[in-house]
C-alpha cells in the first residue's frame, strides 16, 4: 500500500520508482491500480504521523500563525 498511498498524498509532488528488479517495478505500478476504501487513507496517516514536539508544536500553534501570518491559511492541493 506504500506506493499507492504516495500517489494519493497531496504533500508529495513527484513520486519516484526506485525498482531493482522486474518483480519491484510491477508492484510499484500495481499501486496505480489499488482503490481505498474511505477510512484507509485516514488510517495510514495516522500510522504514518510523527510527533515533531518543539519548537515546531509552538511555532504551528494558532497564536503564532495568526501572529505571523495575520491569520492567512492556504487552501490543501486536491
Amino acid at each position: 500500500m506504500g506506493p499507492a498511498w504516495t500517489l494519493r498524498n497531496p504533500g508529495v509532488t513527484a513520486p519516484l520508482i526506485g525498482a531493482r528488479t522486474s518483480a519491484q517495478l510491477e508492484d510499484n505500478l500495481g499501486a496505480l491500480e489499488v482503490d481505498f476504501t474511505a477510512s484507509q487513507p485516514a488510517r495510514l496517516d495516522r500510522a504514518d504521523a510523527v510527533d515533531l514536539g518543539y519548537p515546531h508544536a509552538a511555532l504551528a500553534g494558532e497564536h503564532m500563525r495568526n501572529t505571523t501570518a495575520g491569520g492567512l491559511t492556504t487552501e490543501t492541493r486536491r
